[in-house]
């Protein structure tokens, strides 16, 4: 077989070949693969804490006290005025925010306070960094191969190669030449730069 004659009929099975791979390539999602720089996903997990602590008991002192006048023309029933002086009042008071959450005690008896608690409820964020290592695996990946020069076509056809996990690359291709004989093609890749 000569080259010259041949010459067409292979660059037309080269163009249709490759025509055929584009359209299925096109067909089949094209999906893009992004492949993380390092292999470590960091996820990051913030819940919060919440913090009950009671306050210990308050008791204020008095320090000015004002006197009310009356009016004595106006009937005023003494035994209630005194059973609600010595009645005991409570009071209960609350400031909620986001963080924090303040609860208020009082109990009022004699016009004095006679006792205050504090409860306050805290919630703080606890951040936790979680590193996953992906472990590289075997993969394999095909495709086609096309070497030439000048003087014509020195290799064209499919190609299988295989990334180990220590992160080099063999391929084995089965194709045919210029001439139409079959070639076998032996690849070996290293990776350069960081790791």
């Amino acid at each position: 077989m000569n080259w010259s004659e041949n010459k067409s009929k292979f660059y037309f099975l080269i163009i249709v070949t490759l025509i055929i791979v584009i359209l299925l390539q096109k067909s089949c999602g094209g999906s893009k693969v992004t492949v993380p720089e390092n292999d470590t996903i960091t996820v990051t997990d913030t819940s919060y804490v919440t913090i009950t602590k009671y306050i210990p008991t308050y008791i204020p002192k008095w320090h000015t006290k004002v006197k009310y006048v009356h009016d004595t023309t106006v009937k005023i029933d003494t035994a209630y005025v005194i059973g609600e002086y010595y009645s005991t009042y409570f009071y209960t008071d609350s400031l909620i925010n986001d963080t924090l959450c303040l609860y208020i005690n009082d109990s009022i008896s004699q016009n004095k306070v006679q006792s205050r608690s504090l409860k306050y409820t805290l919630k703080l964020p606890t951040v936790t960094v979680t590193n996953t290592v992906i472990k590289s695996k075997n993969e394999f990946y095909t495709g086609l191969g096309l070497v030439g020069s000048s003087t014509g076509i020195g290799f064209f056809g499919p190609e299988l190669l295989l990334r180990t996990k220590k992160k080099s690359v063999y391929g084995l291709g089965v194709g045919i030449d210029g001439n139409l004989q079959p070639n076998i093609s032996l690849r070996v890749y290293w990776k350069i730069g960081k790791k």
